[in-house]
């Protein structure tokens, strides 16, 4: 079995060259890359369903938007963000699925682990959803079951996020039994962060209109600091991340009687 971190780094390979050249032969990824062309096909649905990219008949083409930015000094780019710790945020996002249940109103906040949960939604029974962010408005609209709230605004092509004044006074005005929450940086004393301020506001009205609020992050993002802060380690009913997690950081959480779930 293909080791993780080789796929990953492979995988990150395959970006630069789409970033390079936006559109790849699969055949010339393969010779690239030194590996068999169902491998790449493998990678290019993995990265299609993560909305890297778009697939036509034997080559991949570079999904528009999301190109890398800078924020406060930092690089971001969120669609390397999409495949990095990819079997972990999957994980998680697999089990955060699993908590929705029949007439849940529900609030999906942005980010890539968030956005994997769509994948995984029940078909089975009628929910509503909140959200605010276009690549998970679309996957919603695909599910006949799910009543979809979108509370819209301005547009940020960076990150596919609609904001706005108005829109987080919609947000406030609405109930959900749980919201699933994406962080960017999860630190002791300096609480929970996110790279861009422009989501602040949303994702605090997320928070203080739901019952439970429950935070997605892979183990990579505790003892990160980023340039936004919007919540505290208390304001969170459960944390979902995956089983890397330090045995300091899961006695820190524990003693902070914060519901933890390792996957």
């Amino acid at each position: 079995m293909e080791n993780g971190n080789a796929k990953e780094r492979r995988i990150a390979q395959e970006l630069e060259l789409l970033k390079q050249y936006q559109r790849v032969s699969v055949k010339d990824l393969a010779a690239t890359l030194e590996v068999s062309e169902m491998t790449i096909r493998r990678d290019l649905d993995l990265l299609r369903k993560n909305h890297v990219l778009e697939r036509s008949y034997g080559y991949a083409t570079l999904a528009k938007g999301g190109d890398g930015y800078a924020y406060d000094g930092e690089v971001y780019d969120l669609r390397l963000a999409r495949i990095q710790n990819l079997s972990e945020k999957d994980r998680i996002a697999k089990y955060a699925a699993t908590l929705i249940e029949p007439g849940d109103w529900i609030f999906l906040d942005n980010g890539t682990t968030v956005g994997r949960i769509t994948s995984y939604l029940p078909t089975d029974f009628e929910f509503t959803v909140l959200c605010y962010n276009f690549t998970i408005l679309a996957e919603l609209l695909k599910c006949p079951n799910i009543k979809i709230i979108f509370p819209g605004g301005y547009y940020h092509p960076e990150d596919y996020n609609f904001t706005s004044p108005e829109a987080v006074d919609f947000i406030r005005r609405h109930r959900a039994n749980k919201s699933f929450i994406s962080v960017s940086g999860i630190h002791r004393s300096l609480g929970i962060t996110c790279i861009n301020a422009h989501i602040v506001d949303s994702k605090r009205a997320l928070i203080d209109s739901s019952v439970q609020n429950i935070m997605l992050a892979d183990s990579s993002k505790f003892d990160l600091v980023k340039a936004n802060h919007f919540a505290e380690l208390h304001d969170m009913d459960m944390l979902i991340t995956d089983n890397k997690l330090s045995l300091d950081w899961r006695d820190f959480l524990n003693n902070a009687q914060i519901n933890l779930k390792l996957v």
